[in-house]
């Protein structure tokens, strides 16, 4: 079967929106690429000083693909352990909670055997064009919940993979 002209257009057409759309995929999907990737490194780094240290292990911090923090990651400052050991709250530095400036804020926990590493994700708020927000810190917290309980493992900050200081609810 001969293809008409038309057909070998309309083909073509095709393969270059399938080609810009999985483009597209890659490109806005790389920050999250990038975290997985230094959750990973942080998680195995701690977990091998820990084999080399035992407890209380000082882990060298991951290597880092880029410059400048992660995106939408703050550094979490401290941590508070709830009596029922599996639920977190963490302390960081953030934008405020309200206004174009804003920003609202996750957390989540990825475990390992000997460690809980806490990604805190910043969701700003819609900024115009015309805003010029301060470059101001807030004391900011967000609550995460463990799949099983603390118990001895170390809390782990995603920015530099690093023990956090903890605190246990009295």
């Amino acid at each position: 079967m001969i293809m008409t002209r038309a057909r070998w257009v309309l083909l073509i057409m095709t393969v270059a929106v399938l080609v810009s759309v999985g483009l597209l995929w890659w490109i806005t999907t790389e920050d999250d690429r990038q975290l997985d990737r230094h959750i990973r490194q942080a998680l195995e780094g701690y977990e091998q000083a820990f084999a080399e240290e035992g407890a209380g292990a000082t882990p060298t911090p991951p290597r880092r693909d880029g410059y400048g923090p992660l995106l939408g990651t703050p550094s979490v400052k401290k941590v508070t352990v709830h009596r029922d050991g599996q639920t977190l709250t963490a302390e960081f530095t953030g934008a405020q909670t309200t206004g174009p400036c804003g920003a609202d804020y996750t957390a989540q926990a990825v475990e390992s055997a000997h460690a809980a590493l806490i990604v805190v994700e910043e969701h700003p708020h819609e900024r115009g064009s015309s805003w010029d927000c301060p470059d101001v810190g807030y004391r900011r917290q967000v609550i995460v919940r463990l799949g099983r309980p603390l118990g001895e493992r170390v809390v782990l900050e995603a920015m530099r993979g690093m023990p956090a200081p903890v605190d246990l609810m009295r």
